[in-house]
C-alpha cells in the first residue's frame, strides 16, 4: 500500500528541511506556527484544503469525512510549499 503516513512522513520531512534551509537554521517545533498559519486569513494560500471524500475502507466502519478546514483524514490539506515553506522559515 501507498500513500498515507507512509509517503506523507517522508514528504513532510523533506519540506521541513527545505524550510530550515531558507531560515537558515533549525526551526524546532513547528506546530504552533503551522496551526497559527492555517487559522489565520491566508490558510487558503498556505494549503489546498481537501473538502471532499473519506478514508471508510470498509462498509461496517464509518470512517471520517473530508471536511472544510482540519479534518482527521486530510489534516490541514495539500500544503503548497511555494507559500508555506517561506512562512514558517519568517
Amino acid at each position: 500500500m501507498v500513500g498515507g503516513t507512509s509517503s506523507g512522513c517522508p514528504q513532510w520531512a523533506a519540506l521541513v528541511a527545505i524550510a530550515d534551509q531558507i531560515a537558515g537554521h533549525g526551526l524546532g517545533l513547528l506546530n504552533p506556527k503551522l496551526y497559527a498559519l492555517a487559522s489565520g486569513p491566508n490558510y487558503g494560500a498556505y494549503f489546498y484544503d481537501v473538502t471532499t471524500g473519506n478514508n471508510q475502507a470498509d462498509p461496517s466502519i464509518p470512517g471520517y469525512p473530508a471536511t472544510t478546514g482540519w479534518d482527521p483524514v486530510t489534516g490541514l490539506g495539500t500544503p503548497n510549499a511555494a507559500l508555506l515553506l517561506p512562512a514558517l522559515a519568517s
